[in-house]
This record gives structure tokens, C-alpha cells and sequence, in this order.
């Protein structure tokens, strides 16, 4: 699939900064605004994540994030925020999530995706980190962002080919699976149940491809499983392709 312009500006803006990661996200709005930045926390309604407070007459800008997010989601809500300007996006710019222009929304997720999470450093992970979940761990801990977005960086960028499923006993909260590759209920339904804190992997046929399955059991009695294909050659070939047309 194709990058958006917006993960492209973003990928020349990590170039041109270098940045650290954990990329510090005050430091990124101070580059991008101009000026130094406040951060705020404030009770937003639950469709508010961030906004931006600033002027040209201001000497600082203020940043209001919704203290009941996550510090992840906080920190993607901020990166977003700061795409809008960074792209110039001018017109139906809203901090509401349900009421902002739906292209803008999605250049500016594009943007905060490449900049929490570079390609090129994902990729450099996937090298060193070749068991799916122990992937997934590594990307939350070297950039600070939710499990939902390292499990969807993993398959949007080709790294596996697979599925990665988030659930409770009665609910799924996210779910990503590569082009032609797709889970049934018989297969989430044969899941073994786990306890708590247990992690687990085996061999089975999903449509008649062999895969390895993953499942975790998380403290909070969520579940976090994995299906990823057999086929390691194509996969170390395919990220060192990935890899070398990056750079």
C-alpha cells in the first residue's frame, strides 16, 4: 500500500530533527510552533483528546489534554493536533473527533503514526525482535504508544503476515490482519483459556496455512492473541527489502 503524503513529510521531519525516542512530544510542539509549549491537563469530554491553544502574539502555547486518556493516547492525541499545522490544513479543522474533516483526520493520524513510530526504527526492532508479542512489548517500550498501535504498526508495514485480536470475555477492542489473511470464530473460539499473566504458543492451520498462534493473558483479564504465518524465509526477505528501501 501506498504512504500518504503526511507520513512522508513526517519521515523527512524525523530526518531533519533526529529526534530521540521515546520522542519527547513538548520538545517536537516546540519545534513545530515555534515557541515554548505548557502542557495541560483538563476534564475534556471522552471525544477530545487534545487542542491547541496559541496566537501569534503568544510567547508560549498551551496544549490541554484530556486527563482521563491514556498517557499513550495523550501523547499520539498531541502529535496529531500538531500535524494540522505542520500540513497547513486549513478549513474544518476540529478538536472534536467525530466533527473534524475526515481527509485531515486521516493525514494527521498518518503523521503522529510516523512520528511516535518511525518505519525505519520498526524495522530495526523487527530484526532484533522476531517473536511477534515480544515485538509488540519492544515497540510500547522504546516509543512510549498503546498496544493498539504497535500491534496495527506491525501489520500495516508488512512486517508479518497475519492477525493480532485484543479481547475480553465480552467485548474485542481492536483487531488488524494482513491483505487475504483472515480469522474465523472457530478459531478465537478454540483459544484455550489462559490464567492470568500466562502467555502460550502452538501450531495450527488457519484455511489450510500453517501458523504459529499466540495467546496472553494480561493482569487486567484481557487477552491478547496472534496469528502469524509460517513462512520465516519470506519474512526476513521482505523486511530487509522493507528495510533497504528507507534509506
Amino acid at each position: 500500500m501506498a504512504e500518504s503524503i503526511a507520513a512522508l513529510k513526517a519521515r523527512m521531519l524525523v530526518n531533519a530533527l533526529n529526534p530521540s525516542y521515546p520522542l519527547d512530544v513538548v520538545w517536537l510542539a516546540s519545534k513545530i510552533l515555534g515557541k515554548p509549549v505548557i502542557i495541560d491537563q483538563r476534564d475534556f469530554p471522552s471525544n477530545i483528546c487534545a487542542m491547541i491553544v496559541d496566537r501569534p502574539d503568544f510567547t508560549q502555547a498551551h496544549i490541554g489534554v484530556n486527563r482521563n486518556r491514556t498517557r499513550a493516547s495523550q501523547r499520539f492525541g498531541i502529535v496529531h493536533e500538531l500535524a494540522h499545522p505542520y500540513l497547513e490544513h486549513r478549513g474544518n479543522i476540529s478538536f472534536i473527533e467525530d466533527e473534524e474533516d475526515p481527509v485531515f483526520h486521516a493525514e494527521a493520524d498518518d503523521f503522529a503514526t510516523e512520528m511516535l513510530a518511525p518505519k525505519y526504527r520498526i524495522f530495526s526492532l523487527a530484526d532484533r525482535y522476531r517473536e511477534p508479542l515480544t515485538l509488540v512489548r519492544q515497540i510500547m517500550r522504546h516509543h512510549d504508544v498503546s498496544l493498539q498501535m504497535a500491534c496495527r504498526r506491525v501489520i500495516e508495514l508488512g512486517i508479518y503476515q497475519g492477525a493480532f485480536l485484543c479481547f475480553s470475555e465480552s467485548q474485542v477492542f481492536f483487531a488488524y490482519n494482513s491483505q487475504g489473511f483472515s480469522i474465523d470464530i472457530d478459531q478465537v473460539k478454540s483459544l484455550p483459556r489462559l490464567e492470568k499473566g500466562c502467555l502460550i504458543s502452538r501450531q495450527e492451520l488457519v484455511c489450510g496455512t500453517s501458523v504459529t498462534s499466540y495467546l496472553q493473558r494480561f493482569k487486567s483479564g484481557n487477552f491478547l492473541a496472534a496469528w502469524i504465518e509460517d513462512n520465516p524465509v519470506t519474512l526476513y526477505k521482505n523486511l530487509v527489502d522493507k528495510w533497504l528501501g528507507t534509506r
